[in-house]
């Protein structure tokens, strides 16, 4: 049978169900993919900070208790840091998980406390929330960065 009417129904039929199949394919991909915004206010409401002031008071009393992680790259460690921190480069252009793969010689102890830092407070919650992921659950930010620091007075070492 070849019936026009047929013909143009099954058309019909057909190119609706293929706009619904992309409409719905795109919104989901749409709906998955976050601005990188969106994954930082994530990560700060996921996971714990501290102050700049709370950090001083832990460098004055020397507490080789807790990890200091400074997660900037090693050009600006060099140039200034705070105190007893331990470099481990969070670089956008590296693996998302180069910390988390060397963090178990860094601190094989999944209890310690670590203060993770970067120069703003934007790559440390995320690398936080990170740590959190895989187990460090006492490690957090420090709110402001190290600019936060600066602003504080506080003093900084350079390698």
């Amino acid at each position: 049978m070849n019936c026009p009417v047929m013909k143009k129904g099954y058309t019909e039929s057909l190119l609706i169900a293929l706009v619904l199949f992309i409409g719905v394919f795109t919104t989901n991909a749409l709906a998955a993919e976050k601005s990188t915004d969106q994954l930082l206010e994530e990560a700060r409401a996921a996971v714990k900070s501290a102050s700049v002031q709370e950090v001083k008071s832990i460098v004055d009393r020397n507490d080789d208790k807790v990890l200091l992680l400074d997660i900037r790259d090693m050009k600006e460690y060099i140039v200034d840091h705070i105190h007893g921190a331990q470099n481990m480069s969070r670089a956008v252009g590296l693996s998302p998980r180069i910390l988390e793969h060397h963090m178990k010689k860094i601190a094989p102890d999944k209890t310690a406390r670590i203060i993770v830092y970067c120069e703003f407070e934007t790559k440390a919650p995320l690398a936080t929330k990170s740590l959190n992921e895989i187990g460090y659950a006492n490690a957090v930010y420090m709110k402001g960065g190290l600019k936060a620091w600066k602003d504080s007075g506080y003093p900084l070492e350079k390698k």
